[in-house]
């Protein structure tokens, strides 16, 4: 499957998309690669997400000078926080529960390196799924070729 990003400016290019859920233009809050939010209000960024498909949305925190406010995607009457608000990277698990689903940025925090797609693609490009053995184990399937011809 090829991995498709729903935010359509993951590298904050001012001459990018830059409309938030309301229609605003938050150009110019993107600088260097990042968005900070300085408009003393919650940036809203918008997704176009299936509701009940799971998504992953990754993103970088840059710098947090917030007060008690968190970033978290929204959607419907769900919320859904990273572990930590602190500076570093976080990834949020999320199955939307209306066609309102959006990241939510506090004012105060800068963020990085935003990517939000669906998560079969995304585990998948992160080597999920099963392995019979380890890289440090010999597959054992070799037994049983010398053993085809054996008269048991």
């Amino acid at each position: 499957m090829q991995r498709i990003n729903l935010w359509p400016n993951p590298k904050f290019d001012p001459t990018g998309f830059h409309v938030v859920k309301k229609g605003g233009d938050i150009s110019k809050y993107m600088t260097g690669g990042t968005l900070a939010n300085t408009r003393g209000d919650y940036i809203d960024l918008p997704f176009a997400c299936e509701v009940g498909v799971e998504y992953v949305c990754t993103c970088r925190i840059v710098s947090n000078d917030t007060a008690n406010k968190a970033i978290g995607i929204f959607s419907g009457g769900t919320v859904k926080y990273p572990s930590s608000q602190t500076v570093g990277k976080y990834t949020i698990r999320f199955t939307p529960t209306a066609n309102d689903t959006r990241l939510a940025i506090p004012s105060g925090m800068a963020i990085s390196e935003l990517s939000v797609e669906a998560a079969d693609t995304y585990d998948a490009a992160l080597g999920g799924g099963f392995r019979a053995s380890s890289r440090g184990t010999r597959c054992h399937a070799i037994k049983a070729i010398r053993r085809a011809g054996d008269a048991r």
